[in-house]
């Protein structure tokens, strides 16, 4: 169903606190499809894909949910538009920021399967990972059982989506190991220093 013009939907919010909440939103669906939804209540605008939420103060007027595909996130993540205010609206099934635009929604939309987005083969990273470990006399089963008691975890230190990440901190790793540096101390180190980032 898409929003009609009335009742209005308008809203006005600090750019520098609109960009860090979309780049913290972005951060958590990476390349995923999906909506985005933008709800107001008590002064502040959240914005929320899937786990991850974020909010900003805001002023305006926003009777309900809107949603907008998660693109719309991860564009203005990386250029939100000028000036130090900006103005979100919703016309004719569109929502804009600023003069930038895109179609949005009162409900959320059905994404088809992205087929380039990245997909777990759990088997063949188990084998890839034995024959890179097989000098060193690990076996298939030894990475069947380690990934096993890995999986319950409530929460997977890395994601598919963080392959550059972890690539660096491989290499930051290699030459930390032997001073007792562990990749999870070099994990939290990182974690930290992006969330400051954002202060």
């Amino acid at each position: 169903m898409t929003p009609r013009s009335d009742p209005p939907y308008e809203l006005e919010v600090s750019r520098a606190e609109l960009s860090q909440a979309l780049k913290t939103v972005a951060r958590g669906i990476g390349n995923r499809p999906g909506d985005a939804s933008l709800r107001f209540a008590d002064g502040r605008l959240s914005i929320e894909a899937t786990t991850t939420t974020a909010e900003v103060p805001a002023r305006g007027i926003w009777p309900s949910a809107i949603y907008v595909g998660s693109l719309w996130v991860r564009k203005l993540a990386r250029r939100t538009p000028s000036g130090d205010t900006i103005r979100l609206r919703v016309a004719e099934g569109r929502i804009y920021t600023n003069r930038y635009s895109e179609p949005c929604a009162l409900a959320p939309r059905e994404h088809p399967h992205d087929p380039e987005a990245p997909l777990i083969d759990e088997r063949q990273l188990i084998l890839d990972a034995a024959r890179i470990l097989k000098p060193l006399r690990v076996t298939v089963s030894d990475l069947e059982k380690l990934v096993a008691e890995a999986l319950p975890k409530e929460t997977v230190a890395w994601s598919v989506e963080e392959k550059k990440m972890m690539r660096l901190i491989t290499k930051a790793w290699l030459l930390l190991a032997p001073l007792g540096v562990e990749t999870a101390d070099l994990r939290r180190l990182v974690d930290k220093a992006i969330r400051n980032a954002w202060k």
